[in-house]
């Protein structure tokens, strides 16, 4: 039994019920002109995070403990962290585009890539993926940054 997934699985799953349970309210209250329910999305990745908790914490339960070398914190966690911090708090201001090319090059290249063309070709396609995901399929507009 690894516990390390055990207890994570579980607390995913509880994180999941007091999510869910922010996602109900009165329909009538929330309910576009066409009758689409908003919360359907947010209910739909909430459930995924619940069924993938288990997941984990089922296979924490059927597998022997295994002592990895691995630290748990490094260098490249604590640079992930920084990263994500300063994204997050320059995500409305600086917009979409620019704010999340340089967090996915800066995470990329902490964790180890060094071919920079590659690099920023990459990251630039996967934004301009998730934009055109986002804008075309989900109808969810993204911030577009009072700089830029």
């Amino acid at each position: 039994m690894k516990k390390q997934d055990v207890i994570s699985g579980v607390l995913l799953m509880g994180l999941s019920a007091v999510l869910y349970t922010q996602t109900l309210v009165d329909p009538s209250e929330i309910m576009f002109e066409d009758d689409i329910d908003p919360m359907k999305y947010p209910r739909l990745l909430i459930l995924l995070l619940a069924f993938l908790g288990a997941l984990l914490a089922g296979r924490g339960l059927c597998l022997a403990p295994v002592v990895s070398a691995v630290p748990i914190f490094s260098r490249r966690t604590l640079g992930i962290m920084a990263v994500l911090l300063v994204y997050a708090a320059v995500f409305t201001t600086v917009g979409f585009f620019v704010s999340s090319f340089v967090a996915s090059f800066a995470v990329s290249f902490i964790m180890g890539w060094r071919r920079l063309p590659l690099l920023a070709a990459v990251c630039g396609l996967s934004v301009v993926l998730i934009w055109l995901l986002y804008t075309y399929v989900l109808r969810i507009p993204l911030p577009t940054g009072t700089l830029f």
